[in-house]
């Protein structure tokens, strides 16, 4: 992407940051540039008079470390230090989208969108490339000022010093004379052999301003003549409000009004708490709805449907009817994955506020067009009258890429003519979320005389989490999702999928993937890991429910399966040692499990006992990861810890359940969370290769319920099936 200078106007009218020094930002395609009607600044680079940076980032930062990591690319190339990185705040602007999404859909899909572990991939080495360019304009200017070659210059973070005289300028003494300079077109980048800061366990950017309370979250913003509002869904999932009645809220001191929207009320008081208070004494009247939805109408659905034929899901490589004809042995089995909540710790908050001409929206979002498209419909006004103000997310898990609670405070700040905060409680945001679908995975193979299997079916049910993004939108963008019914977020993990890692998939002659798209009345939306969650459990179960058809140590039969991948067997060899596998400690058992998606490699082995209760003790889970070149292991040590915690609490603890077409689950109290006294120790062994960048976030999540899973089986010799694992599936 090509740097360019900022203009300074813009910059002055788009942000409360001082003008001087050098400001740099990006160019949009001619395409984009004409799309774009706004005013607002985009992704910038500014150095201070002080030598200070300050960054806008067209990502935002939900605890996965994005700040630190763009921040590090920049002071790479600067020979700084992040303690110079003075400010890094979100940007929303139309023209920068997430460029892996837009490679995914063909350039269909044009978001603002931060999700998918696509930020590093996506912006990481732009970063960098604004680092040199700037780099490089101070060095020309320091060279102008001592009537020097560049050549003869070089940069220590501080100063540019001339290495035959000694001489010393500071990057604060040169930023304004090189913001006069033309911009080099070609600066020169560091290889990694180079690297100073990328590559090395630097400590996170923001910890300190969230220790302090300086870090601005949702709940944070405070304007003046404010209102404070909740919201109170409809009970029944799918049901509409024909009326409500207010007359028991208008009783309580402080409470504004209420105003229905078609599944939920926005409920206007003076403070949080009052607007809360005055929920609970709003009557809703609905019509519609499906009261007998419930967890076996749901599972029956499914078995349903699984006897459709579906869609072609992915490439069909060789022959499946011939490849099992001809097999020695053959296994069928299925799997069942249950309904889940992201349940982010922040809870659902935002602020609008709209006036004749303008509105104005901050908020903890995933996707910066969203409160675009909203207050447009909301307001009539012009995409140019709409300014988005992102703060920090407590957490997103594909929760915060959804609408819903972007409209109320814009709604309630057109209709009142203030700035309206909306605060969502546990209990609306657990019962009217958009959750992970449930699936039913039916697998079939056909192994060989040595046990190897050599054909692969597989047949994924399940509602589409991305179909409702697509309604929302007016349009299909394949190849995500499809007019055919396919959708890639439900068949992330199984083999031969676009965009997949297919180069690090099992070997299998034949194989072949079919999904059918269950409709059940539910919102669904994305969930961390998205469909891999459950397509690894299921495949990952069933490798270990064929090592044992075939009498084989299971990751001896990952190794015979993937012995054409050295990158592959490198971890497999690591993480037998690393997890002394076959050998635990007496009276524990292991399980093992294997995973390549986003451009990494992964195993995971679980060591757990069963305890005198009949429950599982889970001692120690290994993880081994190739994911490439790494950015910043202290960052890809957390990421990976916390998918794998994120992923474990769906595996023993958590899960949605529906009864008379209500959500069961309302808080942490009955949707229940791993704590620090139950979490394991995690072991996280980084492979270091040559292979392209791997994307972080979310790769543990779905590799840790096969594994525990399997050790399951270690221990007990039941089979586990099915996730969350319940007391009954271990006695």
């Amino acid at each position: 992407m090509k740097i360019i200078a900022l203009n300074r106007r813009d910059f002055l009218r788009s942000s409360a940051l001082v003008t001087s020094g050098l400001l740099l930002g990006f160019e949009a395609s001619a395409a984009a540039k004409v799309q774009s009607v706004s005013s607002q600044l985009g992704p910038f680079l500014q150095m201070t008079n002080q030598g200070k940076i300050r960054l806008g980032v067209p990502v935002v930062e939900m605890g996965q470390g994005i700040y630190t990591s763009l921040a590090m690319s920049v002071v790479e190339e600067l020979e700084m230090t992040l303690d110079q990185v003075e400010d890094i705040q979100t940007i929303f602007h139309p023209v920068f989208k997430n460029p892996i999404v837009s490679y995914m859909t063909s350039n269909k899909l044009q978001l603002q969108m931060t999700g998918g572990s696509t930020s590093l991939m996506g912006w990481g080495k732009n970063y960098q490339n604004i680092g040199a360019t700037a780099r490089e304009m101070i060095v020309s200017a320091a060279a102008n000022e001592w009537d020097v070659s560049p050549s003869n210059l070089t940069v220590d973070g501080e100063y540019v010093i001339n290495t035959i005289t000694d001489k010393k300028l500071s990057y604060g003494e040169l930023v304004e004379k090189a913001a006069k300079l033309k911009i080099p077109e070609n600066p020169k980048i560091k290889e990694s052999i180079e690297f100073k800061t990328i590559g090395k366990p630097i400590k996170r950017w923001d910890t300190s301003s969230k220790i302090s309370g300086k870090a601005v979250f949702g709940a944070d913003i405070q304007l003046p003549e404010m209102l404070y509002g909740t919201i109170k869904n409809t009970p029944i999932l799918g049901s509409k409000i024909i009326g409500i009645d207010e007359s028991k809220a208008k009783s309580i001191d402080g409470y504004i009004t209420s105003i229905p929207l078609e599944d939920m009320v926005i409920v206007v008081a003076n403070s949080t708490w009052l607007a809360m208070k005055s929920a609970s004494k709003i009557i809703i009247n609905t019509e519609g709805g499906n009261v007998d939805l419930n967890n076996e109408s749901i599972k029956l659905r499914l078995r349903e449907d699984s006897k459709l034929e579906g869609v072609q899901a992915g490439n069909k490589v060789g022959n499946v009817e011939e490849g099992f004809s001809t097999s020695s042995t053959i296994v069928e089995r299925e799997y069942e994955l249950s309904i889940q909540a992201q349940a982010a710790m922040e809870p659902l908050t935002a602020t609008a506020n709209v006036t004749e001409d303008h509105c104005e929206f901050w908020g903890p979002i995933q996707i910066q067009d969203i409160p675009v498209m909203v207050a447009t419909q909301v307001t009539g006004l012009t995409p140019d009258k709409i300014k988005v103000n992102t703060t920090f997310l407590g957490g997103g898990f594909g929760r915060k890429t959804e609408a819903d609670f972007v409209v109320p405070p814009i709604v309630a700040s057109k209709v009142l003519g203030k700035p309206v905060q909306i605060t969502w409680s546990r209990e609306a945001d657990m019962r009217s979320g958009f959750y992970r679908p449930p699936s039913l995975v039916k697998l079939k193979a056909g192994l060989n005389p040595n046990g190897v299997p050599h054909t692969f079916e597989a047949k994924v049910i399940s509602p589409s989490p991305s179909l409702h993004l697509a309604k929302d939108l007016g349009f299909f963008f394949p190849i995500w999702i499809d007019e055919n019914g396919y959708d890639w977020a439900a068949l992330e993990g199984m083999p031969q999928q676009p965009i997949s890692d297919i180069e690090n998939e099992y070997a299998i002659q034949n194989i072949n993937v079919r999904y059918v798209p269950s409709n059940i009345d539910i919102k669904w939306g994305f969930w961390r890991s998205i469909g891999a969650s459950g397509n690894k459990f299921a495949i990952e179960s069933f490798m270990d429910e064929i090592a044992q058809i075939s009498k084989a140590d299971p990751l001896e039969l990952r190794t015979k399966l993937l012995k054409h991948n050295k990158r592959a067997l490198n971890v497999l060899e690591k993480a037998k040692l690393q997890s002394n596998w076959g050998k635990p400690q007496k009276g524990h058992f292991q399980g093992f499990a294997y995973a390549d998606s986003l451009n990494c490699i992964q195993t995971q082995v679980a060591e757990i006992s069963i305890n005198q209760r009949g429950q599982i003790d889970i001692h120690k889970i290994t993880c081994v990861l190739d994911c490439g070149p790494t950015h910043n292991p202290h960052l890809v040590h957390q990421q990976v810890e916390g998918s794998i915690i994120f992923g474990l609490n769906a595996v023993i603890l958590g899960e949605i359940n529906v009864q008379n077409g209500q959500i069961v689950e309302s808080n942490y109290d009955d949707y229940k969370m791993l704590r620090l006294k139950d979490t394991p120790p995690i072991d996280v062994h980084l492979v270091a290769s040559s292979a392209k960048q791997g994307r972080i976030g979310e790769i543990g999540t779905p590799v840790i319920g096969p594994a525990v899973a399997n050790a399951v089986f270690a221990a007990t010799g039941k089979r586990v099936r099915r996730l969350p694992i319940r007391k009954e599936d271990l006695a």
